[in-house]
């Protein structure tokens, strides 16, 4: 039997949900917790939460773009689930528009221009979550329809960005991506602390029922 890779480090790639103190999309509600039992009154702790689907790190399914499109617990586990892949676009103006040829040129440096993305989560580093309390936090970057025609092609599990989303309205990277069953990930964090190494990524939901997304603690376990 193969050995089993060793873990050398375990990189936290997300960001806390905080009740009425998260970034959040315009519009959506803030996270909110209750507390439903104390260990004083009742010999326990429990709380209850309140939040969006889309709060924090999370993670969206097919259905929140595709009518019909698999929910949140229906996708396979190996689109939560991979190799993760950094490409680094943080030197990018505001709004840069990511095209096919800067996600080519990314993996022809990683080593997978000729290769499928099959087994792999690609992430897009953008340094925009450190500027989730300012005014540039929606100033991303975004992926051109062309880049994730792409994406698509070369079997990508899922994408995943250090910002709000991988596009502004009319969402054409969502239109492009999710009707594919390439799932998104969005206000991933610390992705420059492990651009340059081998990892596996993990980002598994919680397996909410008919859910469009799902928050996630994403992982990468560094071998």
């Amino acid at each position: 039997m193969a050995d089993f890779p060793l873990i050398k480090e375990i990189v936290d790639l997300s960001v806390p949900m905080k009740s009425q103190d998260t970034p959040i999309y315009p519009g959506y509600p803030q996270p909110l917790k209750t507390n439903f039992s104390t260990i004083r009154d009742d010999g326990y702790l429990s709380n209850v939460w309140s939040f969006v689907e889309h709060s924090a790190t999370h993670v969206d399914a097919p259905a929140h773009f595709a009518e019909g499109g698999s929910p949140v617990e229906k996708m396979p586990l190996g689109h939560y689930v991979g190799q993760g892949l950094v490409l680094d676009f943080t030197d990018k103006p505001k709004r840069y528009a990511i095209g096919r040829r800067d996600i080519e040129e990314g993996l022809q440096v990683a080593g997978l221009r000729a290769g499928s993305g099959e087994g792999y989560i690609l992430l897009i580093h953008t340094g925009y979550t450190e500027k989730s309390r300012t005014p540039d936090w929606f100033e991303h970057p975004d992926l051109t329809k062309e880049a994730c025609e792409f994406i698509v092609s070369k079997k990508f599990g899922g994408v995943g960005f250090d910002a709000p989303g991988p596009d502004h309205a009319p969402f054409d990277a969502h239109k492009a991506l999710l009707p594919n069953e390439v799932v998104i990930f969005e206000n991933l964090n610390n992705l420059d602390r492990v651009k340059d190494k081998k990892f596996l990524f993990v980002g598994t939901p919680l397996a909410l029922v008919g859910g469009s997304a799902s928050p996630c603690r994403a992982v990468a376990l560094v071998l």
